[in-house]
Order: structure tokens, then sequence, then C-alpha cells
């Protein structure tokens, strides 16, 4: 478990579990953002091509999810999952499980997710924080 200290709220009584995500929503945390209160969340999921985007896409937006399918500066084929949540480690695990279930049956499968948090500075100030990226381009699925 990891505790901290945020710059905007002072020091938080919040614990988060030693691995990516925990890591993710400690930095979040650490760079002002709070915690009790909603932020987008960006969920990546990785698919084989376009027409397998659509499809998750449709699904994702059904459960809730504000979509988007598109190509990453390699040409990889990704469809984000966005949703307007409270950053707590369950409900993050849980929204990947969700993603996971829903993009399966299509070839998808979760590759992280990022947030620029609810900073009250502004989210143009912080570079979007990404589990994918600290991992080396797969998120801890």
């Amino acid at each position: 478990m990891i505790r901290g200290r945020s710059p905007h709220y002072g020091k938080f009584t919040r614990t988060f579990p030693d691995d990516p995500d925990g890591d993710a929503l400690f930095q979040v945390a650490q760079l002002g953002s709070d915690l009790s209160q909603p932020m987008e969340i960006d969920f990546i999921i990785a698919v084989p091509d376009e027409a397998a985007g659509k499809s998750i896409a449709r699904a994702a937006r059904a459960a809730g999810y504000a979509t988007e399918v598109a190509t990453d500066d390699n040409g990889d084929w990704i469809c984000y999952c966005s949703k307007e949540m409270i950053a707590t480690y369950e409900a993050v695990v849980l929204a990947q499980e969700e993603l996971r279930d829903l993009s399966a049956p299509h070839g998808g499968e979760p590759d992280g997710w990022e947030t620029v948090g609810n900073n009250p500075e502004g989210p143009d100030e912080i570079e979007p924080l990404s589990v994918a990226e600290r991992l080396g381009g797969r998120g801890g699925w």
C-alpha cells in the first residue's frame, strides 16, 4: 500500500495497492487531483482493425462510455473509451474488467488508461498519466 501527500489537498489517507493502477492513481493525487471528485479517464483498447474498433465502440457506448476509434502514432487501431468517474482503485479496475469483457469478442484487449485528472490549476498544466506508457506499451491486465 502507498500513502502520500497532495500538494493541493494536504496529506490524504487514501491507500493504493502496489501495482500499476495504484501507482498511477497515487501520481494523479500527487499532481493535485482530488480523487474524491469526478475526473475523465480514458481507457485504451487495442483492436485488430477499424471494424473491430467500431464494434467495441458501440458496445462501450451502450455501457455509458464516450468513444473514439483512431490509429495511434504507429498506425495501430485503438478504441478510446472515456468516462467521467470518481477515480477509486476499485472503480478503475472494474471499468477495465468491464471493457475487457466488452472487447474480447471482437479481438480487442485493454492497453492502459490515462487521465489529466481534475487539478484545480487546469488539465493543460499536467501531462496525461498513462499506465500503458509506464509499462512499456501494455497495461497491467
